[in-house]
């Protein structure tokens, strides 16, 4: 296993490099120059082409591309235009809080998904399992920002259940700190969990028809035994690369999340550097995303091998 860890591990470095390439490519396109953001466009233009000069834009795009990717490789996400603080010391102020809501969004869809898609599987064809299946469809279509702000109105500002907003990290002090991101968690996790339902239910299926169910049924054993003991864990494979696909997409997803609550996490900040089209930002945080994407779809690799004793690596 650790060679083929290590293998994977070497091979995401020229995925890194395409999707730097990308990233730098696409940040570029972004209408607005940082420099008359910085100063105002009534600014002299000596002055602005004295402050492109010092950020490299006066550069050829290549020349540009070469020096951050060089810079990016010894760990230097470069600073911030904006601000002047490094992106990576920024990044990893702001992740914490990220990685927490995305982790409990995850944890909320799968804790609902896993048992609907079971249960959507057992009672197929009956009105149980068209009921499961219409609320994953709407869960799938339903905007996460309308999905959030209704959730504001309802559950913060008519119920009062939770504050309507505010941040207090769960490491200082847990009890509140999950008070304010249970919302937010529900609001990003209700779109993975619908995707999760419907993949469970579709491995199960699968796997239901096959000869060794037919024989656990055969020898005596209960239905939910034949279920969740032999069913379920023969199918988690193809639901466990859903979840990794789209605990990867909930980090890009906690942009909208974020920005709806107030959260001081990377997608918010994210936002924040867009519009101020502040270059180094926006690519350090994206790169980072991705970097931790790729991470996670390697975890969900190598995790196959304890549902699934066959898998060889």
């Amino acid at each position: 296993m650790l060679a083929y860890f290590l293998k994977r591990t070497v091979l995401m470095v020229p995925t890194l490099l395409l999707v730097a390439l990308m990233v730098f490519l696409l940040v570029h396109l972004i209408p607005g120059d940082p420099a008359i953001v910085m100063v105002g466009a009534e600014a002299d233009p000596a002055a602005i082409e004295n402050i492109r000069r010092s950020l490299g834009l006066d550069q050829p795009l290549p020349i540009q591309f070469i020096d951050w990717f060089g810079r990016l490789l010894s760990g230097d996400f470069g600073k911030s235009i904006t601000s002047g603080i490094p992106v990576l010391e920024t990044i990893l102020e702001r992740f914490p809080t990220t990685l927490v809501l995305t982790t409990l969004a995850m944890l909320f869809s799968v804790a609902i998904a896993i048992p609907s898609g079971v249960l959507a599987a057992k009672f197929r064809n009956t009105g149980k399992d068209y009921l499961f299946m219409l609320v994953s469809l709407i869960g799938v279509s339903v905007p996460g920002f309308w999905l959030g702000l209704m959730g504001l109105l309802v559950f913060s500002v008519q119920l009062g259940w939770f504050p309507s907003s505010g941040y207090v990290p769960v490491w200082q002090d847990f009890w509140q700190g999950l008070n304010y991101m249970t919302l937010p968690s529900i609001t990003l996790g209700f779109f993975m969990a619908a995707v999760v339902a419907r993949m469970t239910r579709s491995s199960m299926l699968e796997v239901m028809r096959l000869e060794y169910v037919t024989h656990a049924r055969a020898k005596g054993l209960s239905e939910w035994t034949v279920l969740l003991k032999h069913a379920l864990k023969n199918a988690f494979a193809p639901t466990l690369t859903t979840i990794g696909i789209q605990y990867g997409m909930l980090l890009g997803g906690a942009v909208v999340t974020e920005t709806v609550f107030g959260l001081p996490g990377l997608g918010r900040f994210v936002v924040q550097s867009i519009y101020g089209r502040d270059y180094p930002a926006v690519q350090g945080c994206i790169l980072f995303i991705a970097l931790v994407y790729m991470f996670v779809n390697l975890a969900v690799d190598v995790l196959y091998k304890v549902f699934d004793p066959r898998v060889k690596f």
